[in-house]
């Protein structure tokens, strides 16, 4: 786990914003002492957040728009990683340290579909889109997207059938091919032969706030 300081990453951000002027980056506010500052602002949106002055992490549920979210001066993250039942879950048929590598290769596959989802989606289907919550990350929106997309029947877990193009999607797409034969059993932490939202962000690493429910918008 590589730690960033919020000057290391202000730094980079101010570097991105300059080459790319019109992407509208976050560019986080330090504190001294490479931590963040308790709130963070998108300034192109207008929207603020309340973050772990630590990480910078995002606390779900803070952000506000044109007015400053009231934060705690020295939110920390807990260490959830203890939390994390897939942490040391073993994923049949993957040998060691190919897990990690497969499940990147998994969530970058769905990024950059959702990221064409979005740029090709009609304006009236893709109404969904418009507004991400801006205390998600990236990954965050990416699981809830394929989430969304999986769940046909909206039942807020993925059942036997709906698994289906699942399975074929990571086949197809994750590398190595040995991980992901058992992915989905993988997934399945409760073995009840479906996968929920926050089984599905955990197995793609995503869900660090521990075992936090995000509510949907």
């Amino acid at each position: 786990e590589k730690v960033h300081s919020c000057d290391q990453e202000r730094q980079s951000a101010l570097e991105e914003a300059r080459q790319n002027p019109r992407e509208g980056i976050v560019i986080p506010e330090c504190a001294p002492g490479g931590l963040y500052k308790p709130v963070q602002c998108h300034q192109s949106t207008g929207y603020c957040w309340c973050v772990l002055v630590d990480t910078g992490r995002p606390l779900p549920g803070t952000s506000t728009r044109y007015e400053t979210p009231v934060c705690e001066s020295d939110a920390r993250s807990k260490s959830t990683e203890i939390d994390d039942p897939f942490k040391d879950r073993e994923l049949p048929g993957c040998p060691e340290g190919k897990k990690v590598e497969f499940i990147t290769s998994l969530l970058d596959a769905l990024t950059t579909d959702m990221v064409q989802a979005i740029n090709s989606a009609a304006p009236t289907g893709g109404g969904r889109f418009s507004e991400p919550d801006p205390s998600h990350t990236l990954e965050e929106r990416v699981v809830h997207w394929y989430f969304s997309q999986l769940d046909n029947n909206s039942s807020n877990d993925i059942n036997k059938r709906e698994l289906k193009p699942f399975k074929r999607y990571v086949k197809k797409k994750a590398k190595p091919k040995k991980c992901a034969r058992r992915f989905t059993d993988y997934c399945d932490l409760n073995k009840d032969k479906s996968i929920s939202l926050q089984e599905l962000k955990g197995c793609l690493g995503v869900s660090k706030e521990g075992g936090e429910c995000l509510s949907f918008p």
